[in-house]
C-alpha cells in the first residue's frame, strides 16, 4: 500500500477548489432550497403514508449534497442514498446520527470501520 491508501477515508476526501468570481465563472447556478423543500412537501402529500427518500449522490447532482439533504431533512426526510462511502461520511457529518444513509455502491474492503 502506498501512503495515500493508508490514510483514513476522511483524510482522502477531495477538497473543493476555491470559489472564483462571478465574472470569471461565465455562468452562475442559483439553487433555491425553498423550492426543493416545497417539491418534497408536494411529493410527500401525493404519496400518502409511504416512505420517500432523498438521493444526493454526486454532491446532490451538483446542487450541494449536504445543503440539499439538510433542506430535505428539515421537511422530515429520514432516508438518503449516496453512491460512495465518502459521500455517506460527509452526509453523516452534515446531518448527524438520525437519518438512514444507504451507500449504493457498497462498502469497499478495508473501509468497513468507517461505514459505522
Amino acid at each position: 500500500m502506498n501512503g495515500a491508501s493508508k490514510k483514513s477515508l476522511s483524510e482522502r476526501v477531495a477538497v473543493k477548489a476555491a470559489p472564483i468570481s462571478e465574472a470569471a465563472a461565465g455562468a452562475i447556478l442559483t439553487i433555491d432550497l425553498g423550492a426543493i423543500r416545497e417539491n418534497y412537501r408536494r411529493l410527500k402529500a401525493r404519496l400518502g403514508d409511504v416512505g420517500c427518500a432523498g438521493v444526493v449522490k454526486a454532491d446532490g447532482y451538483g446542487l450541494g449534497g449536504a445543503q440539499v439533504a439538510a433542506a430535505l431533512a428539515a421537511e422530515g426526510c429520514a432516508t438518503f442514498f449516496v453512491a460512495h462511502l465518502a459521500e455517506g461520511v460527509l452526509l453523516r457529518q452534515a446531518l448527524g446520527a438520525r437519518p438512514a444513509i444507504y451507500v449504493l455502491n457498497g462498502i469497499q474492503p478495508g473501509a468497513e470501520s468507517e461505514a459505522i
